[in-house]
């Protein structure tokens, strides 16, 4: 691929996995503002190469995840809110009910997960990225990150499970 192409693969590349790359940055920065600025600085850094990567998609997704960590190096995260960007609104007053009580006691979950589960499993249920993408835009095997979803998805199960059995315990005593 000769340097002139690179921009409209870039362009390919933002124009197809955008949404993913901004979950990726979202995963770390946890704030919607520090993300879309994550990206932003990675496709400006991107538009300004002469060299041009071997795989443009791989590194791309590298490029956004170094400067989101770059965005929380100079901004620490505050612990902000991370659901609106995942979820969806419900259709009326009490489906957004059940679904932001749902919805804030996944966040509270994630929260407590490591940093690397959390980043997993965003990156691989929201931004569409598989294992080995995963594995690749973090430079670790891809056994680590099928080890750390695993164990991210097991603690989110077991604390839901927990949650809606005491909820239930309650409505029944009620």
């Amino acid at each position: 691929m000769a340097a002139g192409d690179l921009g409209v693969e870039l362009e390919r590349v933002f124009c197809r996995h955008g949404r993913s790359l901004f979950v990726c940055a979202l995963a770390i920065t946890r704030s919607r503002e520090l993300a879309e600025d994550a990206v932003q600085e990675a496709f400006y850094r991107l538009f300004r190469m002469t060299a041009v990567p071997e795989d443009v998609k791989a590194y791309v997704y590298r490029a956004v995840r170094n400067a989101a960590v770059d965005q929380v190096t100079r901004s620490p995260v505050s612990g902000e809110s991370i659901e609106e960007s995942f979820f969806d609104p419900g259709e009326n007053p009490q489906q957004a009910a059940a679904r932001g009580e749902f919805e804030e006691r996944v966040e509270e979950v994630l929260r407590r997960m490591s940093p690397d589960e959390r980043e997993t499993i965003l990156q691989h249920l929201y931004g569409d990225l598989t294992f080995r993408e995963i594995a690749e835009l973090r430079d670790v095997s891809i056994n680590t990150v099928t080890s750390w979803y695993r164990r991210g998805i097991e603690k989110l199960r077991t604390e839901l499970e927990h949650e809606y059995r005491r909820i239930g315990n309650e409505t029944a005593q009620a």
